[in-house]
């Protein structure tokens, strides 16, 4: 594998990382939103999974946006160093 390759993987695993405790956090703030007496063993568990889905969907949406940034960013200074040509 190539350095560009790892770089991108590293990317990929931050990003669904920094998603999951992301989740994580939200999840907590459900916790100290709902009152315990509302709130059964499987519905906490149910909304635990479901946050860290969520949060790992926001991951990939954080490394498709990063993803796009570089791609901009590759394309605008493509474009200077030709027009100085």
């Amino acid at each position: 594998m190539s350095g560009k390759t790892w770089t991108f993987l590293l990317l990929f695993l931050v990003s669904v990382g920094l998603g999951v405790g992301i989740g994580e956090w939200y999840f907590k703030l459900f916790l100290k939103a709902v009152p315990p007496v509302a709130l059964s063993q499987f519905n906490s568990q149910a909304a635990h999974v479901v946050y860290w889905i969520y949060g790992a969907g926001v991951g990939v949406a954080m490394f498709v946006w990063a993803l796009i940034g570089v791609a901009v960013s590759k394309l605008s200074s493509g474009s200077k160093s030709s027009e100085r040509a």
